[in-house]
């Protein structure tokens, strides 16, 4: 086999409609030097059993690797699975609702041998799930190397908007950055954000591709769609908040780096829509949320210090750290406020 080793990561948990058309989008690659790792985060269907069918039927069954959890832990604990048992140089997700193209690891691979990336990142399109219809495609406009300490990250921040898609799938990771990096997945709820937050200040190459290689299903009982229920168990936003709050502990060791200012603003920004989305639909949880916990969502990243010898986004800083340190109940009013204001809310 030409080429080294892939590990294709998929975590299972209760998708038993849409694994199989998964997994062999994963057999069906056109590039052959392949192991399949497949998480079983304890899922009560028959999400399993189908894999297990597919090993025992198909050609390639024996590239997939079957890793079971003794309880369910979550897609992001499953991603750390996967980075800890994988075998390849490099390793890709796939959210097991979703297929991908039969040529991406093909062209991925070819990328990241050729620049010796850490990351290489393609294009996605985002399908409906009822109807097979293309959604707006999320497509990079050409194809980008970046080489060099702060290159991929300076792109990254050059301003406040996304530069990069906000998933960790569709990536081909060198393992060997993931490791030596000690990158691994936190949280429970936007565990993606926080993940990018946390790599894309480590990359030293890395490209970006408009090829389309990944499917992205849209459906409406997914995890991402939990904002349509009547009710919303109280847990959820907790665990948004949590995670927010690890991404806020990691700002300071960023400090002192060229693009300091615009990750904070980002952070910032990120936070500010979780607590707009939690006075959206306030009245929907199952229990009451707090005052303090939605100013504790709202507290800055950088000290005042720090915001005085920022470059970039000073202005925006000083109205989020003020923000911070009202009244709770001044700094929830005027949040909601804001939020109604650029339709947050």
């Amino acid at each position: 086999m030409n080429g080294p080793l892939v590990s294709i990561g998929i975590p299972v948990y209760n998708v038993e409609p849409y694994i199989e058309k998964c997994l062999l989008s994963a057999l069906s690659q056109s590039y052959e030097n392949l192991e399949i790792l497949v998480v079983d985060d304890c899922g009560s269907d028959n999400s399993m059993a189908i894999v297990s069918g597919l090993i025992q039927t198909h050609s390639r069954g024996n590239i997939v690797r079957i890793i079971h959890h003794k309880l369910n832990k979550g897609i992001g604990e499953a991603r750390n699975t996967i980075i800890k048992e994988c075998k390849g140089k490099y390793v890709y997700f796939i959210d097991s609702d979703d297929f991908i193209e039969p040529n991406a690891i093909d062209l991925l691979c070819a990328q990241a041998e050729k620049f010796e990336t850490d990351v290489a990142i393609a294009s996605h399109r985002k399908v409906a799930l009822k109807t097979g219809e293309e959604l707006p495609t999320y497509q990079y406009k050409s194809f980008q190397l970046f080489q060099g300490d702060d290159a991929f990250a300076n792109y990254v921040c050059s301003d406040l908007r996304w530069h990069v898609a906000i998933v960790v799938w569709n990536i081909l990771f060198s393992v060997e950055f993931l490791r030596t990096n000690n990158l691994l997945f936190a949280g429970r709820k936007d565990e993606d954000a926080l993940f990018l937050s946390d790599y894309y200040s480590e990359v030293k190459s890395a490209v970006i591709m408009p090829d389309i290689t990944y499917n992205y299903v849209a459906r409406p009982d997914s995890i991402m769609g939990y904002m349509a229920r009547k009710m919303i168990p109280i847990r959820e936003i907790h665990e948004r908040f949590n995670t927010d709050a690890i991404m806020t502990e990691h700002c300071a060791r960023l400090r002192g780096r060229s693009f300091y200012d615009v990750h904070c603003a980002r952070v910032m920004k990120h936070k500010f829509r979780a607590a707009c989305v939690a006075l959206r639909h306030r009245k929907r949880f199952t229990e009451p949320l707090t005052n303090q916990e939605i100013c504790q969502e709202l507290k800055h990243p950088a000290s005042i210090s720090d915001i005085i010898n920022f470059k970039r986004y000073k202005l925006f800083h000083l109205f989020f750290y003020t923000l911070s340190k009202l009244p709770q109940s001044l700094a929830v009013s005027l949040t909601y406020i804001v939020g109604k204001l650029i339709r947050w809310i």
